[in-house]
């Protein structure tokens, strides 16, 4: 599969509404939901190190001390980096579809223009 960058986060309300993250705190709800989004944007993991963590969603070491107690349940180290598992099963997802779209529309493209379909 193609490593292509996703700019839009798949984001599920009525799953989050019904997780059990959802009924932490809201400080311990947000740090979770940034590091999601922050996990997001760099493949579905994040550095396993706290500092680089509470840089990207910018918390402050207080906040993160209250909050990753609550939430480390959430995520794992797996090869050398922190993943979430559900959001790598999202992220795999979105990424098998952007692929997909486009080789339907580089065939799409070969039927009407013929050629490669690239130009």
């Amino acid at each position: 599969m193609v490593d292509v960058k996703l700019l839009a986060e798949w984001f599920w309300t009525d799953r989050w509404i019904g997780s059990s993250a959802f009924l932490l705190s809201l400080e311990a709800r947000g740090l979770y939901r940034e590091m999601l989004t922050q996990a997001w944007r760099r493949g579905a993991r994040l550095p396993l190190d706290a500092e680089s963590i509470k840089r990207a969603v910018a918390a402050t070491d207080a906040e993160f001390a209250r909050a990753w107690p609550l939430i480390t349940t959430y995520w794992h180290e797996r090869d050398g980096v922190l993943i979430n598992d559900t959001q790598v099963a999202v992220y795999t997802e979105a990424q098998l579809r952007v692929q997909t779209a486009s080789e339907r529309g580089v065939k799409g493209a070969r039927a009407r223009w013929g050629g490669n379909g690239r130009g």
